[in-house]
């Protein structure tokens, strides 16, 4: 894990003051907004008198989260095989820095960019589901479904259990860039990977919930927004979002990390650079 500490404030340093990224979290942050906001506009008219706010908060965020989910796999896949196209990983190789520690210094980054983007999906979304209604109690023809107190801690939990599963998305791509000897090809791989696994999810059928992607926000979605969806969008407190389910999630996106960067680690140290 050698010099993964100076590689990551040398790159994070980079990363914040690039244009490009913050025109990226921007983007995130009002495709969230924007998606919350046409949610409620959708929603009037069908008898919610308060609480029409938590339905387009869970829209929003989602819609967010799934432009986040492929944002980190171009960065994961183009950022490792970028660098050793342009030969900054051979040259920081001759500085000190161990294979392992490129790797480690790389997940460092992704993580740091997970938080930013799920934070700024999150307030976007927050704030158009203000605007589309509110956060008070869900009433639907005078009958109330539930109040802050019954949908912010599952918002919290669901919003909780997405994090490994992007990290696991990450870790997946900056698997497969370790292979690759240009940046297009590790950005064409990865997601087009991922978008082929996220077709065929479903035939694993209960086996899905152990494979990470089943709770990554996707365009075909199967993450604890769908369950946030029903709560809220179809006024009723039955929706069921099973704990074994969660913690499946929980455990099998934290072990895909692992088992992907220290499989990168392995690819990296074996090729030639």
């Amino acid at each position: 894990m050698r010099g993964a500490l100076l590689v990551f404030k040398a790159e994070w340093g980079r990363l914040a003051t690039t244009r490009t990224f913050h025109a990226v979290l921007l983007l995130v942050c009002l495709a969230s907004l924007a998606r919350a906001i046409s949610d409620g506009i959708a929603l009037e008219g069908h008898g919610i008198e308060s609480g029409q706010g938590w339905h387009s908060l869970a829209v929003g965020w989602r819609t967010g989260l799934v432009l986040s989910t492929l944002i980190l796999a171009f960065s994961a896949a183009r950022g490792l095989a970028g660098d050793a196209q342009a030969w900054i990983l051979r040259l920081a190789l001759t500085r000190g820095t161990s294979r392992a520690g490129m790797i480690t210094a790389r997940l460092m980054l992704g993580l740091g960019q997970l938080l930013l983007l799920v934070l700024c999906s999150g307030a976007g979304a927050l704030l158009g589901g203000w605007f589309a209604g509110g956060y008070g109690p869900f009433v639907v023809d005078g009958a109330e479904f539930g109040d802050r107190s019954f949908f912010a801690p599952e918002f919290w939990r669901v919003g909780f259990g997405v994090l490994p599963a992007l990290a696991a998305t990450y870790a997946f791509a900056l698997f497969v860039s370790a292979f690759c000897q240009s940046a297009v090809t590790a950005v064409a791989a990865s997601i087009g990977l991922l978008l082929s696994f996220d077709l065929f999810k479903e035939l694993l059928g209960e086996g899905s919930r152990w494979f990470f992607l089943a709770h990554t926000p996707t365009l075909l979605d199967s993450s604890g927004f769908t369950y946030l969806d029903n709560l809220c969008g179809l006024a009723t407190s039955t929706a069921l979002w099973e704990e074994g389910y969660w913690r499946a999630g929980m455990v099998s996106s934290l072990a895909s990390v692992l088992i992907f960067t220290i499989l990168a680690i392995v690819v990296l140290r074996r090729r030639a650079l």
